[in-house]
């Protein structure tokens, strides 16, 4: 596993790494699904204009999606890194391992990942109060 960013960023990444480490355990245990890769990166860019974009093995995400400082992220800011790297890593099943047919089936491929994100966050932090968030 490897996190990577701009070298005055590399303080900011440990909740990333954490973050990542849960999304494998979570999804092996609840579904046994390990993960099938000998190498997974993730890569924080200050010039990406997305959230984030997930690739067998590669995922790139908008820094603001990864760093989290610890002396000044919120709550809030551990928990939306929280979800969107488990987001990018469930892509690696419900999307790139098990794919769709076409882009009009987008939707499946999307709609069980956030499915699998909410899930994954909720079970890490508080079940009702992500319920909220998510409503």
């Amino acid at each position: 596993l490897g996190i990577y960013s701009d070298k005055e960023n590399v303080g900011q990444l440990a909740h990333a790494m954490y973050s990542l480490k849960e999304s494998m355990r979570w999804d092996e245990d609840t579904f046994g699904l390990e993960c099938d890769l000998d190498v997974y990166n993730v890569v924080a860019t200050n010039d990406f204009n997305m959230g984030a974009m997930e690739n067998k093995g590669l995922n790139i995400f908008n820094s603001a999606y990864v760093l989290a400082d610890p002396a000044t992220a919120t709550d809030t800011d551990f928990e939306r890194i929280l979800g969107v790297i488990g987001h990018e890593y469930f892509h690696n099943w419900s999307g790139n391992r098990v794919t769709v047919r076409d882009w009009f089936q987008l939707t499946l491929k999307e709609g069980l990942t956030v499915f699998r994100d909410q899930w994954f966050s909720s079970d890490l932090t508080s079940h009702a109060v992500k319920r909220i968030e998510d409503v």
